[in-house]
């Protein structure tokens, strides 16, 4: 296959075969005959993720929060236990990170932990967490849920939306 024809067919590869062309450029850089086209083929994947970084941007901006929860949880679907977690903040909004942890049969608060992976999986679809203000990193929870001053935990009213559409409501009304 010709470099112009590899080039070409980089927008329509899938990540597994993007990934499997750059280990095989990436392993052809040094050799004198194909190094140049190595080099030509690891700028085209580099441009591509750029160009798709870009448009994702340019979408997510363009519609409502309530949609870019519906699109990130159809993106990478939620797993049993997300789901869980997700169904303990909208059944105990006003709870700590120990009440909804125990809401789990879990101890501690390994709640935050959880509901900070699951959003932090989808963070380029949905939002930028902001920087955590007790610790050097960012705040994953904040993405879609709130912290009260006393830390209790509450659903964004607009990310409550976006749930609602997945069909995750909370299973008594407050």
């Amino acid at each position: 296959m010709s470099i112009e024809t590899i080039l070409a067919s980089i927008p329509r590869m899938s990540p597994a075969k993007r990934s499997e062309l750059r280990t095989n450029a990436l392993a052809q850089l040094n050799d004198s005959a194909k190094g140049a086209d190595a080099r030509r083929v690891l700028e085209a994947l580099d441009a591509r993720i750029a160009a798709e970084s870009d448009e994702l941007t340019k979408h997510i901006a363009a519609v409502s929060i309530a949609k870019r929860v519906v699109e990130a949880f159809a993106h990478i679907p939620m797993t049993g236990k997300e789901r869980n977690v997700v169904q303990a903040l909208l059944d105990n909004p006003g709870e700590t990170s120990k009440g909804l942890s125990r809401a789990m049969g879990w101890g501690g608060q390994i709640w935050h932990e959880k509901f900070g992976t699951m959003c932090k999986k989808r963070e380029t679809r949905l939002w930028p967490a902001e920087p955590a203000i007790v610790r050097d990193a960012n705040f994953y929870c904040g993405i879609l849920a709130a912290l009260s001053a006393d830390n209790r935990w509450s659903i964004k009213p607009e990310v409550a939306e976006g749930f609602a559409l997945l069909g995750l409501r909370p299973a008594k009304t407050t």
